[in-house]
Order: C-alpha cells, then sequence, then structure tokens
C-alpha cells in the first residue's frame, strides 16, 4: 500500500461548449462554421449547437440529464484507473470534463482532494486547447501535481527540440509531461515517489521546486497487455465502455502514425479477454466498444474470440472496428449471434490505385463483399474515407463517389488527407513532389484547397449511403442505440442534421453557390437587413 497518495485520472476533455452564439460578423460566422460544418449545426436561434446536444434538444431531454457521447467512458481512464487500483493506489476516475458538467466534476474532485491530477489528452488536437485546460485545472487545483500523457502529448513532444519541449510544459502550466506512446509504468512509478524523488523515473519532463524543467532519460515502455485489464466495478453509471485487447497494428498503411508510435502488436491472452466481457456483463454495461484497430485480425484469432463469446454465453452488444479482407460470410453471421450491432471500416478508397499508394493491403471488391455480408447479417457499417492522399486525381474522386454510393455502406464520412512527417508516407515525399504538413499540404496531382472542395461535394452529391460526423462516427450509432433510439431513428435525425448542414453551407458561402445553383434552388435562403446571407427553417 502507498502512503495514502490520492490520484485523480481525468479521461477526456472537451474543448468547448455544446452550443454557442454565432458571432454576428459575417466574416467571423463564417471562419467558425469552416471549422465546424460537420460537427455542429445552426439553429433558428442562430446558435451553433453540437449533433447529440440538439437531439438532446429536440427529444426534450432535461438539461440536468447527460445525454453526450462522452458520457461512455473510454479506454484510457479506465485502464489507468484499474491499473492504480491493483496496485494499492487510492485513484478514482472523471470520465469527461466539459463546460456542461464542469461544475459538478469540479466539485467532486474538490472533495476528493487529489495529491495528484492525471490527464489523458488522447482527444486533445490542439496546443490551444491543451493550454487552456491544463492552465484552467492548476488554476483550480494549485496544490495538486498534474501530470499530463496520451496521444497529444507524445506526439507532440516527438517533433519538438528539448527547448519547445520546456517552454510547452511551462506554458501549460503542468508540472510534469509523461514522454512515452504507452506511461503506464511512468506513471505508477511517478504516484509511487511523488513524495519522494521522480529524478530517476524514465521518461519523464518535470518541473522542480525551482520551476527548473528536468528531462529524465528516455526508456520506451513494453508493457504487457495483459497487465492492464480493465475493471469495471468502480463505474458509478455503468453504460457503455471501451475495451481494448491489443495495442498497435500489424499494418503499415502509409498515412498512419500509429504503428510508428504504439509499437509492434501486442495482443491480449484469450481468457482475459473473455474475462473482461463477462465483468463488463456483470457491470450492468449496455454495450463495449472494442477498441482495437485491427479487431478481426489476425482471423484465427478473431474467431476464437467470436467462438469463445457463443460456448461462454458472453453475448453482449458490441462495435468494433474491422477489416474486410478478413471476413467471410459464416464468420459475418457468427458475429452478429455473439452481439455485434456495427463495425467501423477504414475504407479509405474506392480506387485500387489509390489502395495500392496507400499500402492498405486490401482491394475495393474485398470491401464491396464485407459490406454485403455485414449488410445481410443485419451489422450496420460505417465507412471512413480520405480525400486527397498522393496520387489523387478528379477521376479516383468519383470512383470514391461510386463506391459510396453502390457498395451498400449504411454510413459514411470523409475527410481531408492529414500529412504527418512521422508516418511511411513522408519517406515517398519527394515520389509525389508532397510539401507542407497536417491539413496545409500540395502534391503533384492535388493541392489541399482541391481536397476540401472534393469533399464538400460528394458530400453533397452522394444519395445513397448517409453522411456521419467524423469526430463520433460509429460512436454516435452506439451511444444513441443504448440509449433507447431505434436504427430507424438514428438515422432520421442524422439525415436532418446532415439537411441543416447541407443549408448552411450554401447560405454562409461555404461551398460555391454557382456551382450549387445547377443542383438545387436555393429558395430557402433569404438576405437579412445587414445583406448577409441566413438560412430560414
Amino acid at each position: 500500500m502507498t502512503d495514502n497518495t490520492k490520484v485523480a485520472l481525468i479521461g477526456h476533455t472537451l474543448p468547448e461548449p455544446t452550443e454557442i452564439d454565432l458571432p454576428k460578423s459575417p466574416m467571423k460566422a463564417k471562419a467558425l462554421l469552416s471549422l465546424h460544418n460537420y460537427t455542429r449545426v445552426v439553429t433558428k436561434e442562430n446558435k451553433l449547437i453540437d449533433h447529440v446536444a440538439y437531439l438532446k434538444k429536440k427529444l426534450k431531454i432535461p438539461n440536468k440529464e447527460t445525454f453526450s457521447l462522452w458520457e461512455m467512458s473510454l479506454c484510457a481512464g479506465l485502464l489507468l484507473n484499474s491499473m492504480l487500483k491493483r496496485n494499492g493506489i487510492n485513484s478514482k476516475s472523471f470520465n469527461f470534463l466539459s463546460k456542461e458538467n464542469e461544475g459538478e466534476v469540479i466539485k467532486e474532485i474538490k472533495n476528493f482532494q487529489p495529491d495528484i491530477i492525471a490527464l489523458s489528452t488522447t482527444f486533445i488536437l490542439t496546443p490551444k486547447h491543451f493550454i487552456e485546460v491544463t492552465t484552467d485545472l492548476k488554476k483550480k487545483f494549485p496544490n495538486s501535481f498534474l501530470v499530463c500523457g496520451g496521444h497529444h502529448v507524445f506526439t507532440s513532444l516527438l517533433q519538438m527540440s528539448n527547448k519547445e519541449k520546456k517552454n510547452y510544459l511551462v506554458d501549460s502550466k503542468a508540472d510534469c509531461f509523461i514522454n512515452d506512446s504507452q506511461g503506464e509504468n511512468a506513471l505508477l512509478e511517478l504516484v509511487k515517489n511523488i513524495k519522494k524523488d521522480i529524478s530517476k523515473i524514465p521518461n519523464l519532463i518535470w518541473k522542480n521546486k525551482n520551476n527548473e524543467v528536468i528531462f529524465n532519460h528516455i526508456h520506451p515502455e513494453e508493457n504487457d497487455v495483459n497487465s492492464t485489464l480493465i475493471e469495471f466495478d468502480h463505474l458509478e453509471k455503468p453504460f457503455i465502455a471501451h475495451i481494448r485487447t491489443a495495442r498497435s497494428c500489424s499494418f503499415k498503411c502509409a498515412f498512419c502514425s500509429y504503428p510508428t508510435i504504439a509499437g509492434k502488436l501486442a495482443t491480449m491472452e484469450l481468457e482475459n479477454v473473455f474475462e473482461t466481457i463477462r465483468k463488463a456483463k456483470e457491470a450492468g454495461l449496455k454495450a463495449i466498444f472494442f477498441t482495437d484497430v485491427t479487431f478481426n485480425v489476425p482471423k484465427i484469432r478473431f474467431e476464437a474470440i467470436i467462438d469463445g463469446m457463443l460456448e461462454r454465453n458472453l453475448q453482449i452488444p458490441w462495435y468494433s472496428f474491422i477489416r474486410c479482407q478478413y471476413l467471410d460470410e459464416k464468420l459475418v453471421h457468427k458475429m452478429k449471434a455473439s452481439g455485434c450491432q456495427g463495425s467501423y471500416l477504414g475504407v479509405e478508397s474506392g480506387s485500387d490505385e489509390i489502395l495500392k499508394k496507400m499500402k492498405k493491403g486490401s482491394i475495393s471488391n474485398f470491401y464491396r463483399k464485407g459490406i454485403k455480408w455485414l449488410k445481410d447479417a443485419g451489422i450496420t457499417s460505417v465507412g471512413s474515407f480520405i480525400m486527397g492522399f498522393p496520387g489523387e486525381t478528379s477521376d479516383t474522386v468519383n470512383i470514391t463517389k461510386e463506391f459510396i454510393d453502390n457498395s451498400g455502406l449504411d454510413y459514411y464520412y470523409i475527410q481531408p488527407f492529414y500529412y504527418l512527417h512521422h508516418t511511411p508516407i513522408f519517406k515517398r515525399a519527394k515520389d509525389y513532389n508532397l510539401t507542407g504538413e497536417g491539413l496545409f499540404w500540395s502534391h503533384s496531382t492535388m493541392h489541399w484547397k482541391e481536397a476540401v472542395e472534393h469533399v464538400n461535394r460528394l458530400f453533397m452529391e452522394i444519395k445513397n449511403s448517409t453522411f456521419i460526423n467524423p469526430d463520433y462516427t460509429l460512436w454516435e450509432i452506439a451511444y444513441l442505440k443504448a440509449k433507447g433510439l431505434s436504427l430507424e431513428e438514428i438515422k432520421k435525425y442524422r439525415e436532418e442534421i446532415n439537411r441543416m448542414t447541407k443549408d448552411q453551407m450554401i447560405s454562409y458561402g461555404l461551398i460555391s453557390e454557382d456551382w450549387w445553383k445547377k443542383k438545387t434552388p436555393l429558395s430557402n435562403i433569404k438576405v437579412n437587413e445587414n445583406h448577409e446571407k441566413i438560412m430560414v427553417y
């Protein structure tokens, strides 16, 4: 047992309230909508509101009742809390922190009186958001040691010099960074030694009492996934939980940094998988979401998991990421029998030429077969697509459009290519004359602005599949279904959101009006006294 050190774990944070006033300035409004046009909609009261928050209003759910996708218990908080508790540490997990629940959560944290606040940054996407969150936490809890780890911290540090790392720690007001893609052991050792000496703990960047930034030695962690089993008995409101049965990915897709960051593929022993599912069922969870990025790979292991669930009576509604080239019709029907309700498919392109350049290890026909089997079995499919990968042209874009419209996908989303220098494509950048970084890039066959235009165009034109929020995707369906909505109700809500989004894109000039006039009348667009275009619902 430790010396009664208390640890508060914050699983994730949201950057903004679910509903804000749209700026009166047309330019500011347009800028805001250009960032949020797929995640929020403008109401007739001229407010910008999160999709699920809009549904909450429509269903007339009282404000005091939680109705947010972030109500789901995500893997990082669950995993770390379970690990600390198994090691005799007094820890408490706070699932999410947002403007809407801040008062309640902050009060709970203050009542807990933590010595350490551990913040997961898995869903923090920008330095601005990170600094806002950490500064606010340190202001509210000046006597708690604030340690930050996870995706945002680690991937940001990868690209920084030591001087930049030092400045980022100081600017964030945090006391410590965990500089490792895993970090479980670093956190555990930090907690055990916080009142002693932390200078010898690997993978820490921290501030001492003199406010000097100290860089501890680097020693990449290789934690056994079997040692990080998730417990559910501490959940106050069991609902949906994310669990993992493996870490990393055996594929090397050219656009993806995850295998580089996470290291080699590590899988959990099957009996531990079954034990985790059993505990989830006993805790009363309505559904589980397997976060393994390729849950059905290797296929023989996946079949053993499905068969084991059926043999042990471990059927529970579940969702996962699936690779279609490792499916067959019989296996899909067994998935359904075990409780599978939805699958996320990283299709990325309908063009075999682009798939080859992406190093996907698949062809479009594999996806067509898999989608058909899933549909026949009654399993909802969500397909993700990347627009603008090197080699992309208008012709390959149209091939992808045809695929989405005719493959039978229930839901889809498309995002512009995001170029990271620690992804495999970086090594081939000269082959494509690929320059830039992040959302802003250019290569021999396309510019990022063209990719954005294609994304918008396909969103407007695709008829036979339903666009879904890229920030939520399959999570949204899992959450709303667990909340009691039928698949038909979910689809109607999503289609309404999409209609509103299309309207606001036209009315605020986010897509070329000249182009769209050829497609549909703009009868619902009016001009107010300030000569601003507004949408009338």
